[in-house]
């Protein structure tokens, strides 16, 4: 299932389940690369302990995959969370039976702080932290080709609330007016005369927050998710 706040991986996890039903058998593979951290970090978080791509849990995680496949239906809600289900059953399964061998203690299904996954809230969390991430590291690889870092950002965001919603309708203009959207990433830097002339803008402020107005408006134009609530001004427009 798919829905307005789904996140790359999930799309692609989806696309990847649709095309193993009509047939393509190597679908599954197709998307291993990207799909593998995922559930590594499922493992890692039911284990208690890292799982790396030569531990057993690995391979568990990979036969989960196809099981998942096989068996996952759009009614059952998100297709990671249901992986992320699976993969934490098989693991857990995994570790029953080897306790019974091996007369292993129970402890070795919990970590010291507690974080063997209990419920679906848990994958949940591991699919957004995922997701937050993915988000970030694109938005840097952006701001780079502005000549911005997220330091530079830190200490030129605005301290007072007034302001920071300022700049952050401005940044919501430029993101919306095809014009000023355009020019930004045309250029890479904002039309400060078009907005002074046509905004009556302040030149002052977007000069002192150029960095901070640049990010803001960016995230809107690619629709970073996570990050978009953050920026989006609480007041009325520029």
């Amino acid at each position: 299932m798919l829905g307005e706040q789904s996140t790359k991986l999930e799309i692609i996890v989806y696309r990847g389940w649709e095309e193993y039903c009509a047939g393509n058998v190597d679908a599954i593979e197709e998307i291993y690369s990207e799909l593998m951290p995922f559930c590594l970090r499922v493992c890692s978080k039911t284990c208690g302990r890292y799982i790396n791509d030569n531990d057993e849990e690995s391979s568990i995680a990979r036969f989960s995959v196809l099981e998942a496949f096989n068996t996952y239906d759009p009614g059952q809600g998100r297709i990671l969370v249901y992986l992320g289900r699976v993969i934490k059953n098989r693991i857990i399964d995994f570790k029953r039976s080897e306790k019974k061998r091996q007369a292993i203690s129970l402890w070795e299904l919990h970590d010291r702080n507690g974080t063997e996954i209990t419920d679906d809230s848990s994958i949940e969390d591991i699919v957004d932290e995922m997701a937050r991430k993915q988000e970030i590291e694109f938005l840097t690889r952006i701001l780079e080709s502005y000549n911005i870092n997220f330091d530079e950002l830190v200490k030129n965001s605005p301290r007072h609330h007034k302001t920071r919603e300022k700049t952050k309708q401005i940044a919501l203009k430029i993101a919306s007016e095809e014009v000023y959207r355009t020019y930004l990433l045309d250029k890479k830097k904002l039309p400060v005369k078009m907005l002074e002339e046509k905004e009556m803008v302040s030149r002052k402020l977007v000069d002192r927050h150029r960095r901070y107005i640049i990010a803001n408006a960016l995230i809107i134009i690619y629709d970073i998710s996570y990050l978009k609530p953050y920026v989006l001004p609480s007041e009325g427009g520029v």
